[in-house]
Formats: C-alpha cells, structure tokens, sequence
C-alpha cells in the first residue's frame, strides 16, 4: 500500500514540476512568453516574444522531470541544429544555460502541424496531394543526410505548414548517421534491445519505432512511408464488418505508387542510393499520375 502512495506522490510532484510556465511570465530575464505551444516526451515548447530583438521566437526547455537526460537531448538538438541552414529547418538562434535552467531558443514557425489537420481539422489528401507533400519532405532530409545526420522521427506531428512551405521540426531525436548512443540515453529513450515475451515477440519496443530510430538514412525513409499512410488513411472509410486487411488491401492505390510505398517500408536498405534519388523518382511518378 504504502509503496502505491509513494508512486501517487512521486507522479504528483512530476507533474506539478512539469507543469507549463505562465503566459506573460519573463523567462532568463528576456524572453516572455506568450503562450504554450506543446509538450513532448522530454521538453516543453513556447512561443516567446524576444524582448530584445522584438522578434517571435520560440523557446524550448527540457522537462524538469526528465532532469539529466532532458537537458542532455535539449543540448544534443542545439548542437545539430547549429549546423544546419535550410528553408525548411528551424533556424537557431540561441542556446541558452542559466543556473539549473537550459533553453533552445529557434526560428518560430507558425501554423498548424499535419497531426492538427488531420485529425482535428479533419482535412483530407489527395493521392497527389499525399504524394506532394512527401516530396517537399524528401528536401530537408535530403539535406540534413548530407550533412551527415538522420531525423529519426519523421511523423505527423513533426510537420509543420506555414502558408503552403512545410518544414521538418523537432530534432530531439537527431543523431550523427552511424553514431551509437550512449548505452545510458538509449536506455532513457526505450532504444535498447527489447524484451522478449514467451512468444518470442517484442514486448517492450515496436518493431516500427526501433526501426525509425535506426541512425541510418533508411529509417527517415521508413518514417516518411508511414507518414504517406496515416494521410491516406485519414480519408479512408471503413464499411462494417470490413475484416483487417494489409494497407495494400485496403487502399486504392496505382501498382507504382504501392511499389514506391513498399520501397520506403523497406527493412533492409532501400532502393535508392540517397533520398535525393529518391526525390527524383518520385517527381517523375508524380508527373506521370492523372490529374
């Protein structure tokens, strides 16, 4: 019983640590915020006025919670973005340490994320449409795999679409193509071999996600064939006692286009030497669709 009540607190006092910062509150003596934007697993995301520069930034922090492993990811994410400069990649601006408190402070990109549009403002995509977006996507991680590094959570939630220019947000998870992570963080982050259950599956970590967390370019690849799912899937509609069939069941989809899907859901190495190759197959699959 009493080991019950100890997790109750425990999960109390998380969540009041946790717990957003005030809009208007001025936060390291520059940057007040106008409100919250959103949490994730580990930080905690405001759109900030720079009371400096004037300027609309948004200012994220690690969650108090996750403590070490938090502000580690935080710095982890400022330094790779440091090295990047694209007009789809939120720009860097500062990172910032102030006694026990740590800020990245970015380009702000306003709009809505294609989660929101999907399943609150319930938009629908076209087959071209779906096919489009995974293009514009195909450019800024085209560039951040030359730069040598891998996105490694390329979902809905991590799109944005502001005035018709997407951008690829997010790079908490980003690591050096290649690199191993620490033993330690990996841990935190759920990334070690997981567990298996009597029946020999995976019972603590999805096949999908670890595969998404590879730190190879296939896996963005992977990531961005989930994501063209998910988007034809939120017009799908499902009849009544409709048994579960495979997405290439299910969907109504032009034999290359399911060629080019399967491709990206590759286990293995892809087929294409870059995702700029894979860019350029996929705008002449585009060409030659029907309107």
């Amino acid at each position: 019983m009493w080991t019950l009540v100890a997790s109750k607190c425990k999960d109390m006092i998380s969540h009041w640590r946790d717990y957003p910062l005030p809009n208007g509150k001025v936060w390291l003596g520059r940057y007040r915020i106008e409100h919250f934007i959103g949490r994730g697993s580990y930080g905690q995301a405001y759109a900030c006025s720079d009371m400096v520069t004037g300027h609309q930034v948004l200012l994220k922090r690690s969650m108090p919670s996750k403590k070490e492993t938090g502000k580690w990811l935080l710095e982890r994410e400022s330094l790779i973005l440091q090295q990047l400069n694209h007009p789809q990649i939120p720009k860097w601006l500062r990172y910032v340490k102030q006694g026990r408190h740590a800020a990245l402070v970015m380009e702000l990109v306003a709009g809505d994320n294609l989660e929101h549009k999907l399943m609150e403002q319930g938009e629908t995509y076209s087959l071209k449409q779906s096919l489009t977006v995974i293009k514009e996507l195909l450019q800024p991680l085209a560039y951040l795999h030359q730069a040598g590094y891998v996105h490694r959570d390329v979902r809905i939630p991590n799109v944005m679409d502001q005035g018709g220019r997407l951008y690829l947000i997010d790079y908490g998870l980003s690591c050096r193509i290649g690199e191993q992570l620490p033993a330690e963080l990996r841990s935190a982050l759920k990334e070690m071999e997981p567990i298996e259950n009597d029946n020999g599956r995976s019972s603590s970590w999805s096949g999908a996600k670890r595969h998404m967390r590879r730190p190879e370019p296939a896996s963005d690849l992977f990531g961005l064939g989930h994501l063209f799912l998910f988007m034809m899937y939120a017009g799908y509609e499902y009849r009544e006692g409709q048994p579960e069939l495979s997405w290439e069941e299910d969907l109504e989809l032009p034999p290359t286009v399911k060629m080019f899907v399967r491709r990206l859901l590759q286990q293995s190495e892809p087929g294409w030497q870059s995702a700029e190759h894979c860019k350029q197959e996929l705008e002449q699959l585009i060409a030659a669709l029907p309107d």
